[in-house]
């Protein structure tokens, strides 16, 4: 029978006396705790790195060596003194203090309380969910495990009073449903969740792929409760009822499948009016996971894409992309930054608000409240050395006048401005007071664009058009002998409704675009006259090679991506 023993490094150190077996074999009940002590060691270090990463904790690498220093140390005591058992339980107990401490130091960062750790909540799900235990089998509103979490402003802070309110207010039906909601708009790819007041109800409707949808309202004292607890997750004043408020938050949106990956951070905009029925809100959600980077990924033609890196990558010039709200002006500039190699190159973007993070970037937000407009700002940026600069929105002379004067003196300048078309921005800007030879020597192209809806691949539905049709069009009748369109149009409360699209027949959305590109010959006609001829410069471009949107969206129509009655909603 084998006597347990202590493997010491001493004895290869000296011949003195140690106690030891005959053959100097190792105990196997301690040898099997040593492992253990090993693997909750591992385990420990692996679960506070991947924890402090997760919320950039400024003191993170001290945690990982106190982490390492503990176990390194124990188990050298471990191995090296008489004291087997006696060391064993000290290092089990300096890890299960180290593990409460840091734990500590994580519940301070997490605000919702049920998903603090080492605490009697968290046992109880532990037990919950590997012992099959029920502890709460009346449980209520908490018990819907919905995967969102409030973190507040970037950061994860709140003020003194907004996390008192909050700490009161997490068992309540209404901060349920509102995590609830920002779920199910996550969920549904929504953009904008709508918050409306009626007499008796809150009406809730989501924008998803650019229509509004309406869903089940909420009883009026339920929806207040609601957009309160928005309002204090914004940080805005939740005593002022009808005036326009503008905030922020962060969200931590988590993955039902992988609890122990910490999901993911989502931006959201919150901005309330007041209303005869009461106070409105609107909530922008931007999630960071559907940013598109690069021109590939915004469904351009093959010919205008190349033309677009042409354009952003000289070293001067004004870039515009015009279009109404809602058609993605701000994700193809954001698209065309990423063209440019920011290491060599600085760039400096004026946005109101920043709603991406640009890595490699100074990002300036605009705020006219706090005396930031987009001409003052622009002014300071042209002393920082500035190789590319973005501008949010040109909206008046000052700024206009700026940014034409920046791409003559050897900056790239990228914006928007709002026209229904691209060679209308060219109209908008000598309205707005810039002298058309300063257009015509600045302006290098214009990009105009609408999104238009894609067909749901799992429900289209293939049809032959009639000859009368595909004439109006200017399609080839001889050569067409299919078009596709939407199945369940209309259909979004039937019981056969496509899950994939939820019965409305398109998922998704695509862009159409046109690309005018100032050449030598127009810059002579806007030059020519005081007030150019816009009708004249838009025959000159297609004669150059500009593609309308309207029939680069047939393009999209013929391909199958998307139906004849959605161009001709967008693109009138």
């Amino acid at each position: 029978m084998f006597q347990p023993v202590f493997i010491s490094f001493s004895l290869f150190a000296f011949d003195g006396d140690f106690p030891h077996g005959a053959g100097w074999y190792v105990g196997f009940t301690r040898l099997i705790m040593a492992l253990f002590g090993l693997l909750a060691w591992c385990s420990l270090c692996q679960w506070i790195d991947d924890d402090q990463r997760e919320l950039e904790i400024a003191d993170g690498p001290m945690w990982n060596m106190i982490a390492l220093g503990t176990g390194a140390l124990g188990g050298l005591l471990l191995f090296m003194a008489p004291w087997f058992w006696f060391i064993w339980f000290l290092l089990m107990m300096a890890m299960a203090v180290e593990a409460k401490l840091y734990a500590n130091l994580h519940n301070s960062m997490i605000r919702d309380t049920s998903l603090h750790l080492l605490t009697p909540t968290h046992f109880k799900r532990l037990g919950e969910k590997y012992l099959r235990l029920n502890f709460s089998p009346g449980q209520g509103v908490r018990g819907r495990n919905i995967p969102v979490m409030f973190v507040g402003k970037r950061g994860g802070a709140h003020n003194s009073d907004s996390a008192k309110f909050l700490s009161k207010a997490e068992e309540s039906v209404g901060y349920q449903l509102a995590l609830e909601l920002i779920w199910n708009a996550i969920s549904m790819r929504v953009t904008d969740i709508h918050l409306e007041p009626t007499k008796d109800e809150t009406m809730v409707r989501f924008r998803i792929d650019g229509m509004m949808k309406a869903q089940e309202p909420m009883e009026r004292r339920i929806g207040d409760s609601v957009l309160n607890i928005l309002k204090v997750v914004a940080e805005l004043d939740i005593t002022e009822k009808r005036k326009p408020q503008d905030g922020s938050f962060q969200a931590r949106i988590l993955n039902p499948d992988k609890p122990k990956s910490g999901g993911r951070l989502c931006d959201f905009r919150v901005a309330t009016s007041g209303s005869v029925a009461g106070e409105k809100m609107v909530l922008r959600i931007l999630d960071q996971s559907k940013a598109i980077s690069s021109l590939d990924d915004l469904g351009l033609r093959p010919k205008i894409r190349d033309q677009i890196r042409v354009i952003v990558g000289a070293p001067h010039g004004l870039f515009l992309v015009c279009g109404p709200t809602g058609a993605g002006k701000s994700t193809t500039l954001y698209a065309s930054l990423h063209e440019i190699d920011r290491f060599t190159k600085n760039v400096i973007t004026l946005e109101n608000p920043v709603e991406y993070a640009i890595s490699n970037t100074t990002q300036i937000e605009v705020n006219a409240k706090s005396g930031k407009t987009f001409a003052g700002e622009l002014r300071s940026v042209l002393r920082q050395d500035p190789d590319v600069i973005y501008i949010g929105e040109i909206r008046d002379k000052e700024t206009a006048e700026i940014a034409c004067q920046a791409a003559q003196t050897g900056h790239m300048v990228f914006s928007t401005i709002h026209s229904n078309d691209a060679v209308s921005a060219l109209a908008r800007l000598i309205e707005l007071g810039v002298d058309p030879s300063v257009v015509s020597n600045s302006l290098s192209g214009v990009l105009g664009q609408r999104l238009v809806r894609k067909l749901c691949p799992k429900c289209k539905e293939k049809y032959t058009p009639s000859q009368e049709a595909l004439k109006k069009l200017n399609f080839p009748a001889d050569r067409i002998k299919f078009l596709c369109r939407a199945a369940g149009e209309g259909k979004e409360d039937a019981e056969n409704a496509c899950e994939n699209c939820g019965g409305s027949g398109y998922r998704g959305r695509t862009g159409v675009y046109e690309l005018f590109v100032i050449t030598d010959k127009i810059r002579e006609m806007i030059e020519s006259k005081a007030k150019p001829n816009i009708q004249q410069i838009t025959q000159e471009a297609i004669k150059e090679g500009m593609t309308l949107l309207f029939t680069d969206g047939l393009r999209q129509v013929i391909a199958g991506d998307t139906s004849i009655n959605e161009i001709t909603r967008v693109c009138k």
